[in-house]
């Protein structure tokens, strides 16, 4: 090596140091510093580690003075280089000793990396590939934003999902039955939407008491960091130092907030208006009241929200239990163009009983009459169905008849109903749940309670104590009252519990103290494994005790707070305890709904220990002799307490007017028979198999399965995790602790916490264990690890040995992948036409490319690692033949990568037209379709088509092999 002083070189061992340059040499040593790191290194003349750097003609510089140049030309001087350079500014040329040239350096093209003695182990170059392909495919797989869900494959789920998450700003009604999932339904949406780029920043409105049930749900199932936004932290953003105030909902891009707290302060629902949300989620939609002359405020806050903001995603109960005039005011929050006036929607509806009919006879085996045939040529008269319908009645084989008659139902559905606004599927329709029992347990209320409780209500002259929680009315009184100790409620559990040793029972109180009480009493009196559930634990404590609940060796009961009834389900238990009865049917529903959900494989009991001649006795009666609310769900359970809410307020505080009470029950449990008749009536046929999504909807779910089953995703992800230098360890075979290590490539792996995350690949473990990470394609950590493998110099170049005994020693071998790839705005989602696509060329020593007869899996296996400082000689020895086959490939690539981009156009331009066309057809017929849409659609085709002809080329990563005898 020659050295002189004022030369710039790169490590080899320690390429991180940046450029060095050499400041003192000798006869022996060589001393160089590095400036960017403060480093200073001496090495032996003769086995210095140092690969000089000498940039090319055409080649971008950087300055230390921060301009930049491309170079025109080299000189040298007293072996220092002096180069030409013309500034990237004002094209001024200029001359730039290398002495002068930016400490820091990086690198970027393969070929760079190569010469300049950045050579990468061999296997990261295949994992490099690999995460090119695994991205392709997953960009364009059409269960991306399906599959990474915390939950199971219910169709029904997936279907609704996958027809509004693909919209162009959807605005839906999500009105499923409770316990059919429509958080599931939203979050999948809003999952896809951002997937997609459609969505970036998303507005969530909730009752205050869901807020931290949807921050959960979000983050356990979707991986979604929502913050949750209340009065305090919104306090921060007010007037600081300077005066100067900010929108605080301008400070995050996912956003939970409380309805109550934008009706409460005005000031915050003006700032919230302001906050160019993409997306609105709004739960609990029944509740906005509504009427054509009086609506409520919240009812216009929601309205006003929906106005501002693109895509709307409405979350209600069966919308009909509330009446007509409060559905359409749904709609009308959807759609204000198209449902304006009450009676042209009333009317509207009626028409759609006739298609209905025609459905319903289509759905069976009879032949459908020539007046039948007649009037479904007039309900599709836009369409070239006439072969379709005189093969409906003709022989055909059974399989063929359903075909077609599937065909004109599809065609139906397609044009006529509101089933592209709202999606409701019932629990009739769903089917597969289980069935409810109840069990009552009446107990004598002991004399210490009773005692209290006429104590007050003679000091008070009152009888509006809370007697459904006594031992808290207790407490109050005498804080050290040991309530646990003559309750017999207590007793009861104690004993129930060992009769049902082998069952796995969830007991929910009201407070978190009873809670916390009664987990003390059964570890320390029966020794019984119990565990603990409540507001005032942290998500992870609240995690650990659903784990040690889930555990088959765990706790056999998990004695919750009223915090339980709400987000965490447990379908691995079916029995259901309620030591303190809730006040009103939603809440009742929401404790029951933590068992009864699809999933469940066994009956539900519920048990509910009552204390005779009390409130508690009249209202567990009425939930079940009047609403049949233990038993049955109740859908019109909330419509019946608000209707009957005072008269049974009456009984609970005259527990003595039992003869009045007897008529109650059976005045409640008419009007209860009358409403679940109604909704029967009211289900609209078209409406429910739209929204269940048939075949295709089971075929989605399928497909996922399948792809779960597949070891793809678990091979090449411990391999990401054993390249990047992550530690894992396996705490049995289906779920592995992954914790960073001191040698990791990089110093923070995204999404690893410093303490270690376990994960696991399987779905049904992860539905049991909560606090296990979930991997899945669509998973942060899976997603964030291609990233970081694909858009870093991790793997640009490798070189390796060929053990070939038919090869001549030394035959040169150079492995190519170039990426087709487009850049273009966020929003158009081009990944799905065009991913980033690598394209690889073989090429021998001829430039004859072996890409089809040596496939890139089978060359692999045959490779041989090699040295560092072995592979740099050998890339110097052969550079002039690499650099031969570089400019060799250029050319090569010109018509592979204009195939690829010809083909990404093809079928956009197929997708998107075929699109634009079924919206533009569905609209004449359908007013549900907006022009807005439409149009939307039409900028989007013409915007993609542009972008992919701007679409271009590079080559991202090479590989030199070189071949050698066993």
């Amino acid at each position: 090596m020659l050295f002189a002083i004022g030369q710039r070189w790169i490590s080899e061992s320690e390429g991180n140091l940046g450029l060095g340059m050499i400041t003192a040499v000798d006869n022996r040593t060589v001393t160089i510093a590095f400036p960017a790191s403060d480093e200073t290194r001496i090495y032996a003349l003769e086995n210095a580690p140092l690969v000089r750097v000498l940039f090319q003609k055409n080649t971008e510089i950087t300055a230390e003075a921060g301009w930049k140049g491309k170079v025109i030309e080299i000189m040298e001087r007293n072996n220092v280089a002096f180069y030409l350079v013309q500034c990237l500014d004002n094209d001024e040329e200029l001359i730039l000793p290398e002495t002068e040239i930016s400490h820091q350096i990086a690198f970027s093209k393969p070929q760079e990396r190569l010469f300049n003695a950045q050579i990468d182990r061999s296997d990261r170059f295949v994992l490099r590939y690999q995460s090119f392909k695994h991205q392709q495919a997953q960009f364009r797989s059409h269960l991306r934003g399906l599959r990474g869900i915390r939950a199971g494959l219910i169709p029904h789920q997936l279907h609704i999902a996958n027809e509004v998450g693909h919209r162009i700003a959807p605005r839906v009604l999500l009105a499923d039955e409770v316990g059919l999932g429509k958080t599931i339904e939203a979050g999948m949406i809003l999952q896809q939407q951002i997937f997609s780029e459609k969505v970036q920043r998303a507005l969530i409105i909730v009752p205050e008491t869901l807020q931290h049930q949807w921050l959960v749900e979000m983050l356990r199932r979707f991986n979604l960091h929502f913050s949750l936004f209340d009065e305090e932290r919104c306090g921060d953003f007010d007037a600081d130092e300077d005066n100067v105030a900010t929108n605080p909902f301008l400070s995050e891009n996912l956003i939970i907030c409380s309805l109550d707290l934008l009706v409460a302060q005005p000031n915050r629902a003006k700032q919230i208006l302001t906050g160019e949300f993409d997306l609105l989620i709004v739960d609990e939609a029944h509740h906005l009241e509504w009427s054509p002359d009086n609506p409520s405020i919240q009812y216009q806050l929601v309205a006003q929200l929906t106005r501002a903001i693109p895509a709307v995603l409405l979350l209600t109960a069966t919308p009909e239990q509330l009446g007509q005039a409060s559905h359409f005011a749904r709609l009308s929050l959807l759609d204000p163009n198209r449902f304006y006036d009450y009676d042209a929607f009333i009317a509207e509806q009626k028409n759609y009983q006739a298609v209905a009919d025609i459905v319903k006879r289509l759905l069976s085996e009879n032949e459908l009459s020539q007046q039948e045939q007649d009037h479904l040529s007039e309900l599709l008269s836009d369409q070239e169905i006439s072969s379709l319908i005189q093969r409906v009645n003709s022989e055909l084989d059974i399989s063929q008849r359903k075909q077609v008659r599937q065909q004109l139902i599809d065609n139906l559905i397609d044009r006529h109903g509101t089933s592209r606004l709202l999606f409701r599927n019932t629990r009739q329709s769903v089917q597969g749940f289980p069935k409810r029992f109840y069990h009552q347990i009446n107990l004598v209320m002991p004399k210490q309670y009773t005692n209290v409780i006429n104590l007050l209500t003679t000091v008070d002259n009152k009888a509006d104590l809370n007697l459904f929680y006594p031992e808290k009315i207790l407490q109050e009184l005498n804080p050290d009252a040991s309530w646990w100790e003559f309750d017999p409620r207590i007793e009861w559990l104690i004993d129930f519990l060992k009769d049902n040793r082998d069952e796995k029972v969830l007991v929910i109180c009201q407070y978190a103290k009873s809670a916390v009480e009664l987990e003390r009493v059964l570890r320390e009196k029966e020794g019984i494994r119990s565990a603990v559930f409540h507001e005032n634990m942290s998500i992870i404590e609240r995690d650990r005790a659903s784990a040690y609940f889930s555990d088959e060796e765990g706790a056999q009961v998990l004695l919750s707070s009223s915090i339980g009834s709400e987000g965490r389900n447990f379908q691995f238990a079916c029995h259901l305890v309620l030591f303190n009865l809730p006040d009103n049917p939603d809440l009742l529903e929401q404790c029951i709904g933590r068992l009864d959900r699809i999933g469940q494989t066994r009956d539900i009991h519920i048990h509910i220990p009552c204390f005779k001649d009390t409130p508690q006795i009249l209202l567990a009666r009425w939930y079940h002799e009047g609403l049949n609310a233990f038993e049955e769900t109740c859908p019109m359970g909330a419509t019946l307490f608000e209707k009957c809410g005072q008269k049974l307020q009456y009984f609970l505080k005259n527990t003595t007017a039992l003869d009045e009470f007897e008529d109650f029950i059976q005045d409640t449990r008419q009007q209860q028979i009358q409403l679940k008749a109604e909704l029967e009536q009211g289900r609209d046929l078209l409406l429910e198999l739209n929204s269940s999504g048939g075949s295709q909807a089971k075929q989605i779910a399928m497909d996922i399965a399948q792809e779960d089953s597949h070891t793809d995703l678990v091979n090449f992800t411990l391999s990401l995790f054993d390249v990047i230098g992550v530690e894992q360890e396996d705490l049995n075979e289906k779920s592995i602790l992954i914790t960073p290590s001191s040698t990791m490539l990089i110093p923070d792996f995204p999404g690893l916490k410093d303490e270690g995350v376990t994960v696991t690949f399987d779905r049904d473990l992860a539905l049991v264990r909560e606090e296990f990470e979930f991997l899945t394609w669509d998973h942060p950590i899976v997603c964030n690890g291609i990233d970081l493998i694909t858009s870093g110099d991790i793997g640009k170049c490798a070189v390796s040995l060929l053990v070939n005994d038919k090869l001549p020693v030394g035959t040169l071998l150079v492995e190519l992948v170039y990426i087709v790839e487009t850049q273009a705005p966020k929003g158009l989602h081009l990944s799905r036409f065009l991913p980033p696509t690598p394209v690889r060329l073989l090429l021998d020593g001829k430039g004859n490319d072996l890409n089809n007869a040596v496939p890139f899996t089978t060359l692999q296996k045959k490779l041989k690692p090699m040295k560092k400082n072995m592979a740099n000689k050998v890339v110097k020895m052969l550079r002039e033949s690499i650099e031969g086959l570089l400019q060799l490939s250029e050319t090569k690539i010109v018509d592979l990568a204009q195939q690829i981009i010809d083909e990404a156009q093809q079928q956009a331009d197929q997708t998107l037209t075929a699109d634009l066309n079924r919206l533009i057809a569905l609209q004449k017929v359908n007013k549900n379709i907006r022009q807005d849409e439409i149009d939307t659609l039409a900028n989007l085709r013409e915007a993609t088509l542009d972008q992919l002809q701007k679409a271009s080329w590079h080559l991202d990563s090479l590989h030199v092999i070189v071949s050698s005898k066993g």
